[in-house]
């Protein structure tokens, strides 16, 4: 019985670690996916209705859009945006798409420019960048989604093999 125990507490104190990084892990992928699919929602959507569509970091209630660069808090997809890619409040002929709030808060998700404009045919012109994802472990363990202009998303990968994975211009994310 003692050599079971002995056993267990070993294999307990080897793995508590790895399990802890796999949980961590599981929440950037997670919030990777979560955005890359919302973004891959409003592109769609930009084409299916012939409309522009606005995704960005969300106020408290999801009504409209916060000036910031800080997705963390939650997002949303809108539509019916004037030709300056601002929500109109008053415009009874904007409609929330998709509103995330339920962010995980051991996540921060930043991204410049401070929102995303999908055109009527898909394309994200002035749009275009990294976002990043972090959590307490810093760059060495970020995650990162390159939009382009022309509205298209893909994983940050670490071509130099240093790693940090790179942002669309290929310098390493900071946290």
């Amino acid at each position: 019985m003692m050599v079971v125990l002995v056993i267990l507490a070993i294999a307990l104190l080897l793995g508590g670690p790895a399990f802890t990084d796999l949980i961590r892990d599981n929440r950037l992928v997670s919030s990777v996916y979560g955005v890359r699919a919302t973004l891959n929602l409003a592109r769609s959507e930009a084409l299916a209705r012939r409309d522009r569509v606005v995704v960005c970091p969300s106020n408290a209630t999801g009504t409209g859009c916060l000036d910031s660069a800080n997705w963390s808090a939650g997002y949303l997809a809108l539509m019916g945006v004037d030709a300056s890619a601002t929500v109109d409040a008053a415009d009874t002929g904007n409609s929330r798409i998709h509103w995330e709030n339920e962010t995980n808060p051991a996540v921060t998700v930043s991204f410049t420019p401070k929102l995303v404009v999908f055109d009527t045919i898909g394309s994200a012109l002035g749009s275009a960048g990294t976002f990043v994802f972090c959590d307490e472990r810093g760059a060495s363990k970020a995650r990162g989604l390159i939009l382009t202009n022309a509205g298209t998303v893909a994983a940050s990968v670490d071509s130099d093999a240093n790693g940090v994975v790179e942002d669309g211009a290929g310098n390493d994310v900071s946290c």
